[in-house]
């Protein structure tokens, strides 16, 4: 990928700024949409039949998903309103929907023929990289992970925590947790803070009922995180050596689950309880490196 020598410039004022969150720059969105005009044109039918063959069904998606009669009135083609929405768009949260959207389509249309469309799985993953290299080039602190945007607080946080809790949630095992932690990734970028704390404690509680259910461990359906933990423990998922280390491990996990407790799972009665994006940002690390270390426990039983 070609580095300008003015981005190269632009590059060391943001990197002393940090992460940009709110909004995307104008000449990053014009980079995103021939990164994914570029790909979408190498499609077999939008070679026949033009481009606008593959936007009806992204604009039909975006339209259905953020309850929209249309996305741009005025708009002479599908991929006119689609760009044109992610163009005037100053939410940043918006703007990734689009892409979403985007990628999403053209992952479901190799699914529906990938006889036809073979080797499109490779211009999906080159727009990916490539997306995500000019989301890097300009701070913008999300990227691509599976086909949805995940946060990115540091690069250490993102290496350490939440990249590795990716690769583990991948596991057909932990298909119900890995739904739950990416809707709390979703709900985090929208600044749903109090739904975000609720899907991290379901996809903590998640995680554990699967290693439960994966191992033959009995349990009631209905148990809390707390319970959960204890019938790990007297599973020997934790061996006695690490007594010590799995009270402050425990500690934090119910730390976690109380907080969504006290603040977004009970009623807020006459005084709104206001929940911080530092306060979400710390449940959704703490869940992403407890599901890695409960699951890493789990391989090492014999």
């Amino acid at each position: 990928m070609l580095q300008l020598f003015s981005k190269r410039k632009q590059q060391e004022t943001q990197k002393e700024k940090g992460f940009e969150y709110a909004e995307l720059p104008g000449p990053l969105k014009y980079q995103v949409i021939h990164i994914c005009n570029g790909a979408a044109q190498n499609f077999p039918h939008v070679f026949f039949h033009g481009r606008d063959s593959f936007y009806v069904g992204v604009h039909q998606s975006l339209c259905r998903n953020l309850g929209l009669p249309f996305l741009f009135r005025d708009a002479r083609s599908a991929e006119e309103a689609v760009w044109t929405y992610f163009l005037n768009e100053n939410d940043a949260g918006k703007c990734l929907d689009v892409i979403e959207a985007v990628l999403d389509h053209m992952v479901k249309i190799v699914r529906g023929d990938s006889w036809v469309n073979s080797g499109m799985g490779y211009e999906i993953q080159g727009a990916t990289d490539e997306i995500n290299a000019r989301f890097k080039e300009n701070y913008i602190g999300y990227e691509l992970q599976e086909g949805r945007f995940i946060r990115i607080d540091s690069s250490f946080l993102h290496s350490e925590i939440m990249a590795p809790s990716l690769v583990v949630l991948r596991e057909p095992y932990l298909q119900g947790a890995n739904q739950e932690f990416s809707r709390a990734n979703d709900h985090f970028r929208h600044r749903r803070f109090p739904e975000c704390m609720n899907e991290c404690l379901k996809a903590f509680e998640s995680t554990m009922k699967s290693i439960c259910d994966k191992r033959g461990w009995t349990y009631n359906q209905n148990a809390t995180a707390n319970v959960l933990l204890d019938v790990c423990k007297n599973n020997n998922l934790f061996p006695t050596y690490m007594e010590t280390s799995l009270a402050g491990l425990r500690s934090v996990l119910v730390n976690v689950a109380t907080m969504r407790n006290r603040l977004s799972g009970h009623g807020q009665g006459s005084q709104q309880i206001q929940i911080t994006e530092e306060t979400a940002a710390f449940v959704l690390r703490s869940t992403a490196s407890n599901i890695v270390f409960l699951a890493d426990r789990e391989k090492l039983l014999r």
